[in-house]
């Protein structure tokens, strides 16, 4: 038998297969397998999708961090010596809860949880 008989009868062997269904079977099975794991898989389409948005959430966090870091440098910079602004400053010092001497606190104590309206 010569190489050319063994390779026609090879696929003469192939195509019967093929008409039977049994190499089909392996085959769309194989391709099941392949298209599962590039949706579902590690690296497939839908981890891909939740790494993009965790990127996207990630780049929004940023920003935001980097716009609070540049408003609390250019606080640090107003109350440096010799530069201080004194609007700043001074609410800083309320913040912390020094008075100027001409000015009184009033203490108001807080309505009993009976006669708020919240309460009847």
């Amino acid at each position: 038998m010569t190489r050319a008989d063994r390779i026609a009868d090879l696929g003469h062997r192939l195509r019967r297969l093929v008409r039977t269904g049994w190499l089909l079977v392996p085959l769309t099975l194989l391709l099941a397998y392949f298209a599962y794991h590039a949706v579902h898989g590690q690296r497939g389409l839908i981890a891909w999708m939740d790494l993009r948005r965790e990127v996207a959430q990630a780049q929004r966090e940023l920003e935001t961090l980097e716009a609070e870091r540049e408003r609390l440098a250019r606080r640090v910079e107003a109350l440096r010596p010799g530069q201080t602004d004194a609007d700043l400053l001074e609410s800083e010092l309320r913040r912390l809860g020094y008075l100027r001497p001409e000015e009184v606190i009033v203490l108001v104590e807080p309505e009993a949880e009976a006669e708020s309206p919240e309460a009847r």
